[in-house]
């Protein structure tokens, strides 16, 4: 199994925003006895995400880009485009649930994720703003990120807070090694932090964990 160097990620920096410019920024990272696909597969394809996403349990797509998504950007659906992980309106059990560069979604957060009591989902908007695949034939990793859609009905301005999340997934012998980190800007990126750092930073933690316990018991039972 490869050794993780910087698990916690807190060297790297995301497309839009510098380290130096970063007031709150968290990360985690783990190895996965499977192929780099495979975990790309269960991370992208979000119908998967109640059986395993104990941090996210739930997402809604609101929106998907118009054109079909070319194979360098977006791995197969395997579910029927009638899937959805939320049934909120007839218009998005159409949507595809796999995410892809342009995909506008909400995430229903569960801010305390070790509580079993029920609680009040926290909503955050997205869109994905670069997304490409793994390729086993070159060898290349996958990557994909997402940020904070300043656009959304109820979202935050830009001006107030800027988020930016980024997964990465690399080959390595014997499976495939996951990182995941985000970064804020801000003024409310200080109360992100202050409010809900140690959550968070426990969250993603939680997060590439569940993703580990989930493609592996996959992978085992196949």
């Amino acid at each position: 199994m490869a050794t993780l160097t910087d698990p916690t990620n807190a060297t790297r920096a995301t497309p839009n925003i510098p380290l130096e410019q970063a007031i709150f920024h968290i990360g985690s990272s783990t190895f996965i006895s499977a192929p780099s696909q495979e975990v790309w597969a269960a991370l992208t394809n979000t119908s998967t995400w109640p059986s395993w996403n104990t941090f996210v349990p739930r997402i809604t797509i609101r929106s998907q880009p118009a054109s079909d998504p070319s194979p360098s950007t977006s791995a197969p659906d395997p579910t029927p485009a009638s899937t959805s992980t939320s049934t909120s309106t007839p218009t998005e059990t159409t949507l595809s649930p796999i995410l892809q560069k342009g995909t506008k979604f909400t995430l229903h957060v569960r801010m305390d994720s070790t509580s079993t009591k029920p609680q009040p989902s926290k909503d955050i908007h997205a869109l994905v703003s670069e997304c490409s695949a793994p390729n086993a034939e070159t060898g290349q990793g996958g990557r994909i990120v997402w940020i904070a859609d300043a656009e959304a009905p109820g979202a935050f301005a830009s001006s107030l807070l800027q988020a930016e999340r980024v997964h990465e997934f690399t080959a390595v012998e014997g499976g495939t090694e996951v990182r995941n980190w985000e970064a804020q800007n801000g003024w409310l990126a200080y109360v992100v932090r202050w409010m809900y750092g140690v959550k968070l930073q426990n969250a993603f933690d939680l997060w590439v964990a569940d993703l580990k316990g989930f493609v592996e018991g996959s992978d085992a039972a196949a």
